[in-house]
């Protein structure tokens, strides 16, 4: 079982959802997002103390799960004996579901993808295909939910380029069109990463960063390492040249 911390939430971001802890045990801020006060009968708010798990995720970044905050009830209240037996069916149905949605994407993939992909297509060019199409999942889902402020990493087709944001913080800006056909705004800080010099409109250019929604497909930002270390380290990727 993984082990209990304890600390008083430090900073909270109510329209972004998520905010920072600050722990007993350790002297770093903990990150946490809304999404791990699932049973929690209201939001948080900064001063509250929280009761969380710790979980690091693949790309190495530490958040807290499964928190609940102090004095407020973990759980939801019961469905009254009017409902009861709905409720049995409305479980079953849930606890089949994923099981139906996995066999029907597996029906779907099984006839749709062959015939796009080559008939002996490399064991690498198979995985680079895979990994584009999850990735450009990940940022039509974001766009169609209005989600904001996840790490996300992709590639692209520059399409446009802008002239660059010298207003305070200086950012190199770019279009790029994902294969999806979705347009991205890349926003590159380059006060504290390279700029990207030379560069051509219809070139490939592979980035990481967080992204944040709007109206025209949305932006990444954060493509360079964080001083602070609250973001995960961004990056881009041109001409084979690493600019962090």
């Amino acid at each position: 079982m993984s082990a209990i911390f304890k600390g008083r939430l430090a900073r909270w971001k109510e329209d972004k959802g998520f905010g920072f802890i600050r722990p007993e045990q350790t002297p770093n801020d903990v990150f946490i997002h809304i999404s791990a006060f699932k049973n929690s009968l209201r939001r948080p708010v900064v001063g509250d103390i929280i009761y969380y798990q710790l979980h690091v995720d693949n790309d190495g970044k530490i958040k807290a799960v499964n928190a609940r905050i102090e004095g407020v009830t973990g759980l939801k209240p019961q469905t009254t004996n009017h409902h009861k037996q709905k409720s049995t069916h409305n479980s079953l149905f849930f606890k089949l579901f994923p099981l139906l949605l996995f066999i029907a994407i597996g029906c779907f993939l099984y006839v749709t993808v062959p015939q796009y992909l080559p008939i002996k297509a490399h064991s690498s060019t198979q995985q680079a295909i895979s990994t584009n199409s999850s990735n450009d999942f990940i940022f039509q889902d974001a766009f169609a939910r209005r989600i904001s402020d996840i790490p996300v990493e992709g590639e692209g087709k520059i399409s446009k380029l802008l002239p660059d944001d010298t207003s305070g913080i200086r950012h190199q800006k770019m279009i790029v069109v994902l294969n999806s056909g979705q347009s991205i705004l890349l926003a590159h800080n380059i006060d504290l990463a390279g700029k990207i010099d030379p560069i051509q409109l219809g070139d490939i250019i592979a980035f990481k960063g967080e992204y944040v929604w709007s109206e025209k497909g949305g932006l990444v930002h954060w493509t360079h390492h964080d001083p602070k270390g609250h973001h995960v380290a961004g990056w881009l990727k041109y001409n084979e040249k690493i600019y962090q």
